[in-house]
């Protein structure tokens, strides 16, 4: 089996970048899936969820 070290080092730094960035850009929100609504506030996040009855998931997203 031959390995192309570049290859391999030049993957490696990709998936460094992409993690880097995706744990230093990323923030915490809630998430109703069924209207597709997203918020910063788990106060605002719970109003939604007694006056619709969805449920409010937990996320990280990404965050530019």
């Amino acid at each position: 089996m031959i390995i192309d070290y570049d290859k391999l080092d030049q993957l490696f730094n990709i998936f460094i970048s992409k993690l880097c960035l995706y744990l230093t850009m990323s923030d915490m929100v809630w998430k109703c899936f069924r209207c597709n609504l997203s918020f910063k506030d788990k106060n605002l996040a719970k109003i939604h969820k007694e006056i619709s009855n969805h449920s409010i998931t937990k996320v990280k997203t990404l965050v530019a």
